[in-house]
């Protein structure tokens, strides 16, 4: 009989605090997401879903106003603020894009600063980004989430807009763009679709 893998005999051992991760090699910590203390490893998006990310950050960027003072990331952690019943641990998520409030430098970002949080569908993450992330999101208090949708030639098909039903907690679906992204909050934006493809 083969030896067992350590969290066979130890579920803790798929724990991770805080601390145990600000202590992880960079490299290490780039690869991989936490939700309730446990670790997910992530895999890198098609060279086409970094190309829409990145060509909407840029977009975004270019519109944002002098003030109110806001910013724009990509695949960077954002950090959960709401404590989730039962859980273990800390929470973060790297989404492909993230319009936020200005902060002091050297502070994290977390989801009290997020104003839009945007995901690509690469295949395999639909469920994640439309259901998993949606409601985590949704719970975390983001005013809007966007999901970008490819078509079979890993071209923009659809963005799908989210506005948050306060009354709720839960995403609404304010808009179906296509063609061309047009927002009004968390400033005007309006980027067509031809931008965004590869």
């Amino acid at each position: 009989m083969s030896a067992l893998p350590a969290w066979a005999a130890d579920p803790e051992t798929l724990l991770i605090t805080e601390e145990g991760y600000e202590a992880l090699p960079a490299e290490v910590q780039k690869q991989i997401e936490v939700l309730d203390g446990r670790v997910i490893f992530c895999r890198s998006g098609s060279v086409e879903h970094n190309i829409v990310a990145r060509r909407l950050a840029n977009g975004f960027d270019a519109a944002r106003p002098a003030e109110p003072c806001t910013r724009v990331v990509t695949d960077f952690e954002m950090h959960y603020r709401k404590v989730r019943p039962r859980s273990p641990g800390f929470s973060f998520r790297r989404p492909d894009v993230v319009v936020h409030r200005c902060f002091p430098r050297g502070q994290k970002l977390t989801t009290e600063d997020a104003l839009l949080v945007v995901e690509v569908i690469s295949p395999g993450s639909e469920y994640i980004d439309t259901v998993d992330k949606r409601a985590e999101y949704a719970g975390e208090g983001i005013p809007t989430y966007l999901v970008v949708h490819l078509d079979g030639e890993l071209r923009v098909k659809i963005i799908q807009e989210f506005r948050l039903d306060w009354a709720s907690g839960n995403y609404r679906l304010a808009e179906t763009h296509q063609e061309v992204l047009v927002l009004k909050e968390p400033f005007p934006v309006e980027i067509p679709f031809a931008d965004l493809d590869g």
